[in-house]
């Protein structure tokens, strides 16, 4: 009985510590297609309220590794948008040369955008192709950060607020997600359980 009950916690254990790991996932960016990034917004809530003109944007730190130089890329298609906004259907990209971070753009026609803590951060997905330089280098950045607002750049990250955070998906250099590692703890678990019952 015992040993059923202690399967039972670390289980619920496993399990809380899976979902509290992609709580604050905002947002993925999908590298799977040569020289394009797609973004696109999951079902994670913003970490905090804030608001800003959509001229400076929201900003994905660390995106980029020290390879790259100004960023040119063409905007293919996409709705991606604060949750609170309309799309306008346009979303930019934009990065300086001496910033690994990726700043999104004039995404919508409202005055400002907004974000409110604990609801829905984002909406949408937009698609951008990039040279091969700023895709390789985009492959070779964090594959996960902080998303703040509004920034448009690392110099504004001291007034704009932590809305989640973002990670790579669909690339060569793709780790296993905690709920794919918590179905494995699992089935470990459940072998074990029956080795001890023979």
């Amino acid at each position: 009985m015992n040993l059923k009950m202690l399967n039972m916690t670390i289980a619920s254990l496993v399990l809380s510590v899976s979902g509290f790991a992609n709580a604050n996932l905002v947002l993925q960016a999908d590298l799977s297609v040569e020289n394009t990034i797609t973004v696109t917004a999951t079902s994670g809530t913003s970490l905090a309220d804030a608001s800003g003109g959509d001229s400076i944007g929201f900003y994905l730190a660390d995106f980029f590794d020290a390879s790259f130089g100004s960023l040119s890329d063409i905007f293919v298609s996409g709705n991606l948008t604060s949750a609170n906004n309309t799309s306008d259907g346009t979303p930019n990209l934009f990065s300086f040369s001496s910033d690994a971070g990726l700043n999104i753009f004039s995404f919508t026609d409202d005055a400002d955008m907004t974000f409110t803590a604990g609801e829905l951060a984002f909406s949408g997905q937009a698609t951008w192709t990039v040279s091969a330089a700023h895709y390789a280098s985009a492959l070779n950045g964090a594959q996960g950060g902080n998303v703040f607002a509004p920034a448009d750049d690392i110099g504004d990250l001291a007034n704009a607020a932590l809305i989640g955070t973002w990670e790579v998906v669909g690339a060569a250099t793709d780790v296993p997600e905690p709920s794919t590692l918590a179905i494995l703890a699992l089935g470990l678990m459940g072998l074990a359980s029956s080795r001890f019952k023979k």
